[in-house]
């Protein structure tokens, strides 16, 4: 499948994903190039990060984990009385990060937000990326994914879906999401995404103590039948689970999950994939452009690396490699694992009304792991 990881020699692929390559070629063969390139890139000690585009904010769900919780208008006006005036990308901006990205060989982006199937403008922006020169995914919590919707999707080009199911059992998972009915839509969206020709994913939050459960080893064994990753993401003392810190997990249940990786197709940003040992994928893996033009190197890390509206994709990547939170290879995850860090981003973060911290306040060309 065509996820998290670089691409390798077709000789270690299982037959279904060679067919899934052999048809991207045959569609889009300069996509299909440039991912076949990434692994080069990485011998050559180049970088090409996931691009996570966060244009909206706006969602139909508020999620009790939600790490954009934080930068989304709603929480801004009703909780800290203030308002977002900062300048927001446009479909312009887009289309100068996708040239951008091109330019430097980067192949994928990740549309997210909020919800992006409540986006009025999705067309435009899967337009604005250019599909025929980005692989295109759609990270969604599916409450609108239907049938119609998916085979929409995939004639304006994205390629694969990331749909979110929080737990097996259907009461947990509604009340996790904080929407009732909403596991019988994932459901529902899991056909509609696979009838529609789309690659898919499922991605699921691990909450302390929960790798070791009858549910999540029932969920495991439901994505290896159906031949659908699960890639897990860590519930991190970020955005709404800041106000739940019995969520956040500990080095024990990232053990047991990286055990479970060995019989299960589940994997995090962490699992080595087709060669690729990056450990933590800070920038080197993945990076998150914000509403207003802020660079994060990490979903749930809220400094920013550079704005784009004043520096250009090339130096926040090389700035963001030269930091040494960042740019070193680390066996653990930064946000998930590293208490001295963890202290760091939680002091600087407590009180901001506005997310990502920029750059200087947050990170800065004085980082030093040795303070």
């Amino acid at each position: 499948m065509l996820n998290l990881a670089v691409e390798q020699s077709d000789s270690v692929l299982s037959a279904d994903e060679l067919a899934k390559r052999e048809g991207l070629r045959a569609r889009k063969p300069y996509v299909a190039e440039k991912l076949a390139n990434i692994h080069a890139m990485e011998e050559r000690g180049e970088i090409s990060p996931i691009i996570r585009l966060e244009k909206s904010y706006l969602c139909n769900f508020q999620c009790t984990h939600c790490s954009a919780e934080y930068y989304m208008d709603r929480h801004m006006e009703k909780v800290l009385h203030v308002k977002d005036e900062r300048k927001k990308i446009d479909l312009e901006d887009i289309r100068k990060l996708s040239k951008e990205a091109d330019e430097l060989g980067l192949a994928r982006f990740v549309i997210t937000g909020g919800e992006p199937l409540v986006m009025r403008d999705l067309d435009e922006v899967v337009a604005a990326i250019d599909p025929e020169k980005h692989y295109v995914i759609l990270d969604t919590n599916g409450w609108f994914l239907d049938d119609e919707k998916a085979k929409h999707l995939k004639e304006i080009g994205v390629e694969k879906i990331q749909l979110s199911l929080d737990s097996f059992i259907e009461e947990d998972h509604d009340n996790f999401r904080n929407k009732k009915g909403s596991y019988k839509r994932v459901m529902r969206a899991i056909d509609a995404a696979l009838d529609a020709g789309l690659n898919l994913i499922l991605s699921t939050v691990l909450v302390k103590g929960r790798a070791k459960t009858k549910e999540f080893l029932e969920m495991c064994q439901y994505c290896t039948d159906k031949n659908v990753g699960l890639y897990v993401s860590y519930a991190k003392p970020t955005g709404s689970c800041t106000d739940h810190p019995e969520f956040v997990i500990e080095k024990e249940d990232a053990d047991v999950l990286r055990q479970l990786e060995k019989d299960y197709k589940v994997f995090t940003h962490m699992t080595p994939s087709y060669g690729s040992h990056k450990g933590c994928i800070t920038v080197k893996g993945i990076i998150t452009v914000t509403s207003t033009g802020e660079v994060t190197p990490c979903p749930y890390i809220d400094f920013s690396i550079g704005n784009l509206f004043e520096t250009s994709l090339k130096e926040v990547l090389d700035r963001g490699m030269r930091n040494p939170w960042l740019g070193p290879h680390r066996p653990d995850c930064l946000i998930g694992e590293d208490p001295k860090f963890i202290k760091i981003h939680t002091e600087k973060t407590a009180g901001a009304t506005h997310l990502p911290l920029p750059w200087g306040e947050g990170f800065s060309d004085n980082d030093s792991l040795t303070d």
